[in-house]
């Protein structure tokens, strides 16, 4: 070997001997990247908000690295902004968000997409702008309640209607396609009473259904726009010993409000599969993340409406054990 070889060999020698003391190893190639996604429902421990975590869960288990975060904030639309700051401050990847009120929600919206953060709605979205919302189409919800109550009444009657909170779009805009539907097919149906249920509760249900009991002698019908406050105006019908004369319906579709369906105690609610749409939700969280999107630049909030099923009597039975949130 001739002396320019030997030299070459020495000094290639010493800048791994001299890499190697200095821990100066080939760094092995980065893991999966880790994601924090933040799901912000009104509250937690509701059938609906438990079954769009699970549905999201089926797809999220998919990536190892990927954490979800749920927080309570207990139908409260201020403990909703302070944990939207807090997620924000925290650099969390996504935000799921049910809001309680569409506009005081809208700021946080805002400033977590400004700050790169996707935001993502389910079924209480926000006046603000954001990536997208998948949602019951809930006008169509209310005018099939309205559609089919009307048949089950006879075309005439009195009808009344517990309200959603406040601020609550998605409640707005069910009782507006009830409306429509009772404008639009049956002249002789009256609305003889409106009044909105705090916190979507069925305890308060219970006490307005009693009020409109009362105030009406004859009533033929009770459209609740979510499923726990037509349980709540069941129960005080029932007491009242007039559950046979009233056709109460409900909307969203969860497990308990089946089964009193079946049971015949009530006349129906607009059913839409929860699980399915937590598990879209998380599907397009994954795409954007995985694409490194960041919130989208639309001008409009991509809304992703499902329709909702008429589930009744003797519709009941096409919805599946698994589909049963």
């Amino acid at each position: 070997m001739n002396k320019t070889r030997i030299i070459a060999a020495i000094l290639i020698l010493a800048v791994a001997a001299a890499a190697f003391a200095a821990g100066g190893t080939e760094a092995a190639p980065a893991g999966p990247k880790a994601y924090k996604i933040a799901y912000i429902p009104t509250s937690v421990g509701q059938p609906n908000t438990n079954a769009w975590l699970e549905g999201m869960m089926r797809e999220f288990r998919k990536y190892p690295t990927v954490t979800v975060q749920s927080f309570d904030p207990q139908l409260k639309a201020e403990l909703q902004v302070t944990y939207m700051d807090d997620v924000i401050n925290q650099k969390y990847d996504a935000i799921v968000l049910q809001a309680q009120d569409a506009a005081a929600l809208s700021a946080s919206v805002k400033a977590a997409e400004d700050a790169g953060i996707p935001v993502y709605t389910i079924n209480l979205a926000t006046i603000q702008k954001h990536t997208a919302s998948v949602q019951m189409a809930d006008i169509s919800a209310g005018y099939l309640v309205g559609k089919e109550m009307g048949k089950q009444i006879g075309g005439k009657g009195n009808v009344a209607i517990i309200q959603s909170p406040p601020g609550a779009l998605l409640g707005v805009n069910r009782e507006k396609g009830f409306r429509q539907a009772i404008a639009e097919l049956y002249p002789n149906i009256k609305v003889v009473g409106a009044q909105s249920a705090e916190g979507w509760k069925k305890e308060i249900a219970i006490t307005i259904a009693n009020s409109f009991l009362q105030a009406n002698s004859q009533l033929d019908g009770i459209f609740a726009v979510n499923d726990n406050m037509a349980e709540g105006a069941m129960i005080a019908a029932e007491a009242a010993g007039r559950l046979d004369k009233i056709k109460i319906w409900g909307a969203n579709g969860q497990k308990s409000t089946i089964e009193l369906i079946e049971q015949g105690k009530l006349a129906g609610t607009a059913y839409n599969n929860s699980f399915a749409q937590g598990t879209l939700i998380a599907e397009m969280i994954m795409e954007r993340l995985t694409k490194n999107l960041g919130p989208a630049k639309e001008a409009q909030t991509n809304v992703i409406q499902i329709p909702p099923f008429a589930a009744m009597k003797d519709t009941v039975g096409q919805i599946a054990a698994a589909d049963r949130w």
